[in-house]
């Protein structure tokens, strides 16, 4: 008995406080108005064929607050469609989207699901990354794209990976900021050396309420002094009247709730031209989930690494716009030619190849496409081949490096060849051979 006296007393001392906290938040620290944002999403326009700003976007049954540009000045480019990260909005886009409207396409940038007041259900079952890629669906033929191209930033990056996979006719092509596939993350999180430090705050942001009382405690005292410190005043206005409202931190949450890390999802490899951009100081995504990313994407496909951390979009805005805008003007060279140059045939001893599940391989191809260095970490041998073509080529002009590796196995091979305008790859993997 006097256990139990002792246990309940242990709970009651640690849990008292929450609500505790919770109701002085509430009472005595809560911004003076909590329902400004959703009054001032309800007084925006729905979009038209002409909007420009900030706007409404009716899809899925739901209202997304949005920003929209090019559709006056460029009303026959192609769509493009942003995704924002956690604790952010499409704020964060406004740079970009300057840049991509100069350059001839239409742009939207909305508030995803948990983001917008119009769309933020309470429960956790809502934020599955297939309604989250059906949003992105919905907001495009809500504006009139037929096919667009998606980029994405932080855990907007997965929803842009998954798009791809599950709509591969609406999808052209993909640009993701920071976030490697959700294959290559999961199998990273096999290896705790590789992932699990940087993703261990994934674990608190699932426990249920904790979360919502410490990030949004004191006006979202936490996020303005470590994920906005360094964020234009602007974009930190916008988000401490976004975040600092009554449950306002749920939805984004439940993001993380919902989402399956260890799950090998989407299944299929990207078959769409695609370009990953990824910091070498990243503190949330290490250099083997972003190496395994090659893994998982069939078609055309270029990493491009920055000297910059997690916030590309802050650290290296004028960098990332290059690289976006060269992947989504090279396309059209780059289909071209790519179909010329597929690899179509099988191995010389007319082995199968792509039949294989990618594991325990790293291909890393260099940026100027002069080299390519192969780690196969299985306890199998793999064998198969990289192409590659740059879009400054002839359309037939390609380089293939082939290779033929044991367990452990590790090569480098180069090519004397020059490298001229963007150079993608794809490769193919044979299946795996026990010694």
């Amino acid at each position: 008995m006097t256990r139990l006296k002792w246990l309940w007393i242990a709970w009651a001392v640690l849990i008292i406080p929450l609500p505790a906290a919770y109701a002085i938040d509430l009472l005595l620290l809560a911004p003076s108005c909590p329902d400004c944002h959703e009054e001032q999403t309800k007084a925006l326009p729905l979009v038209t064929p002409d909007a420009q700003g900030l706007v409404r976007i009716r899809a899925s049954g739901m209202e997304f607050r949005a920003r929209v540009d090019g559709f006056e000045e460029n009303p026959g480019g192609e769509g493009v469609i942003l995704l924002h990260g956690f604790a952010a909005t499409s704020i964060m886009w406004e740079p970009l989207m300057e840049r991509l409207v100069a350059e001839g396409f239409r742009v939207v940038a909305f508030d995803q699901r948990g983001y917008s007041p119009g769309a933020n259900p309470s429960r956790v079952t809502p934020y599955s990354s297939g309604r989250l890629a059906a949003d992105v669906i919905a907001v495009a033929a809500a504006v009139g794209f037929e096919q667009f191209h998606v980029v994405g930033h932080d855990f907007g990056g997965a929803i842009a990976w998954i798009t791809a996979d599950r709509f591969p006719q609406q999808v052209m092509s993909i640009a993701s900021l920071s976030t490697p596939h959700p294959g290559a993350l999961s199998e990273a999180l096999e290896t705790p050396a590789a992932q699990w430090a940087d993703s261990s705050y994934v674990l608190f942001y699932q426990l249920p309420w904790l979360p919502e009382l410490v990030l949004g405690f004191n006006g979202a005292a936490y996020l303005q002094n470590h994920n906005w410190q360094w964020l234009p005043p602007k974009e930190v206005e916008e988000y401490k009247r976004v975040f600092t409202g009554p449950g306002a931190l749920r939805g984004p949450l439940n993001w993380y709730r919902a989402f399956e890390f260890n799950s090998h999802d989407p299944l299929n490899k990207i078959t769409q031209p695609s370009l990953f951009i990824w910091g070498t100081e990243d503190d949330a995504f290490g250099r083997v989930s972003a190496n395994k990313t090659a893994n998982y994407v069939e078609g055309p496909y270029r990493q491009h690494s920055l000297k910059a951390g997690h916030k590309l979009m802050v650290e290296a805005p004028d960098q990332v716009a290059d690289a976006v805008l060269s992947h989504l003007k090279s396309l059209p060279k780059l289909s071209e030619q790519w179909s010329a140059a597929s690899v179509t045939s099988g191995q010389d001893d007319a082995t199968p190849c792509d039949q294989s599940k990618p594991h325990c391989l790293n291909i890393i191809v260099a940026p100027n496409g002069k080299s390519v260095r192969i780690r196969n970490k299985c306890d199998e041998r793999h064998t198969g081949a990289v192409r590659m073509s740059c879009t400054g080529w002839a359309p037939d002009a390609f380089v293939e490096f082939r290779f033929d590796l044991g367990p452990k196995g590790d090569m480098v091979q180069r090519s004397n060849g020059v490298s001229a305008g963007e150079c993608y790859y794809r490769h193919r993997l044979c299946p795996s051979q026990t010694q």
